[in-house]
């Protein structure tokens, strides 16, 4: 969404609240329903912009928390092949001993058990 679309509406809809009020003043008659009409939308216009400066702080805070997961991420990466490397080294030497301890047992050790 373009910067200026947000500001835009919400500008147009607290004009439109003031002319409510100028006309209060032109048709004393009508002054009650006239006052909260403007006052609509003078409040519609200032909840738009409000809505928007919120959604632009979040848009900022959460763009910040994903660069700084992807550093986290980068550095979880750099970290993982040393330790994954090492636990792969065990338990393939852990394999190999205990074949090796299989393969040398005799014929008669193995009936034994």
């Amino acid at each position: 969404m373009n910067i200026t679309r947000p500001i835009a509406i919400a500008a147009i809809l607290v004009v439109i609240g003031i002319v409510f009020f100028v006309l209060m003043f032109f048709h004393p008659i009508s002054e009650v329903a006239l006052a909260v009409a403007g006052a609509g939308f003078l409040a519609a216009g200032f909840v738009q912009l409000a809505a928007y400066y919120v959604s632009e702080q979040n848009k900022r805070s959460s763009e910040q928390l994903m660069a700084k997961l992807e550093e986290i991420k980068e550095e979880l990466q750099k970290e993982e092949p040393s330790k994954g490397g090492v636990a792969i080294a065990d338990v393939l030497a852990s394999g190999m001993k205990y074949y090796s301890e299989y393969m040398g047992k005799s014929d008669k050790e193995e009936k034994k058990e």
